[in-house]
């Protein structure tokens, strides 16, 4: 009985109480290019949920990618989704899981906010506003 009161609860409860979007931004961008959505997931309740879909209106094209290592070689791909575990965090960063948006309508600059829309299977649409900043990349060592 607890158990189908939990599961009553959580299908229920509104997506801002399933997950949590902390911290999204984006890379400034120019027109025609494409940029990349980052931002911290962090799923609140006791089930996993899975990030299936992103859509924006300045866009031609939006797609979850996932960056991986070859050797020597470094490249992107594309993923169907991206599944974030029960009360955990998943964090979409540079160099590893982040959303590219591709085709840009307009261009992206520093301090402007764009609104996303974010598909999970759990949890519905969700609504998110990133703020575009400059990109910071660590310092590479360099050994001779």
């Amino acid at each position: 009985m607890k158990l189908l009161l939990l599961a009553l609860l959580i299908f229920i409860s509104s997506p801002e109480e399933k997950i949590k979007i902390k911290e999204p931004w984006m890379r400034i961008s120019a027109e025609g290019q494409s940029t990349a959505l980052f931002m911290k997931i962090e799923n609140m309740v006791d089930v996993a949920d899975t990030l299936y879909k992103v859509e924006c209106d300045f866009a031609g094209r939006v797609e979850i990618h996932e960056t991986y290592q070859q050797g020597d070689m470094m490249g992107m791909r594309e993923v169907p989704f991206i599944v974030i575990p029960p009360k955990s965090t998943f964090e979409l960063k540079p160099r590893s899981h982040h959303i590219m948006v591709i085709k840009l309508k307009k261009d992206i600059k520093k301090g402007m906010q764009e609104e996303f829309t974010l598909y999970f299977k759990q949890a519905g649409k969700l609504k998110v506003k990133a703020t575009a900043q400059e990109m910071q990349m660590p310092k590479m060592e360099h050994k001779h």
